[in-house]
């Protein structure tokens, strides 16, 4: 059971063109954890988290070597939900080659939850590219909004 995962240079690509909305200009991708989310640190070295299920960017440490630090911490849990990772294993929902988790209903939606059945191995470059499409769309929304996806 990995907390981390590689993605594909199109899956990083994917990331860079759909989530151009919200990133920063200039960022080099530090860490990508099985959940999807984004590790990154910016020119002036400190460490950023995207979490793709919120579309929610946070500051978590003012450089790699304090970064490194934190990956064995309490916090970390936070980032990383080792304890769904474990469910997930065990329920035979494991990641193959460039695939992560992805959400069935995003967590911003009051429908979804952290859990097993909301959870699916997807390749990464779908879930940087879906995740990103949505959460642009909707990025100005007041909370509570009713919102209605048509695929086409």
């Amino acid at each position: 059971m990995s907390l981390v995962f590689t993605p594909t240079a199109e899956a990083v690509a994917e990331l860079k063109r759909e989530w151009a909305w919200l990133l920063p200009a200039e960022y080099e991708p530090v860490l990508f954890s099985a959940l999807g989310d984004l590790f990154y640190e910016v020119p002036a070295g400190s460490i950023w988290w995207l979490n793709t299920g919120t579309a929610e960017l946070s500051k978590v440490a003012e450089n790699t070597a304090a970064f490194e630090g934190l990956l064995n911490s309490e916090e970390s849990k936070y980032w990383f939900l080792p304890a769904l990772i474990e469910e997930l294993a065990q329920a035979g929902k494991t990641l193959g080659e460039g695939q992560c988790y992805s959400f069935v209903t995003l967590p911003i939606f009051k429908q979804a939850s952290y859990s097993v059945d909301n959870l699916n191995p997807v390749d990464a470059k779908e879930h940087f590219g879906l995740t990103g499409c949505v959460h642009r769309q909707i990025c100005d929304l007041p909370e509570g909004a009713a919102v209605r996806f048509e695929i086409t």
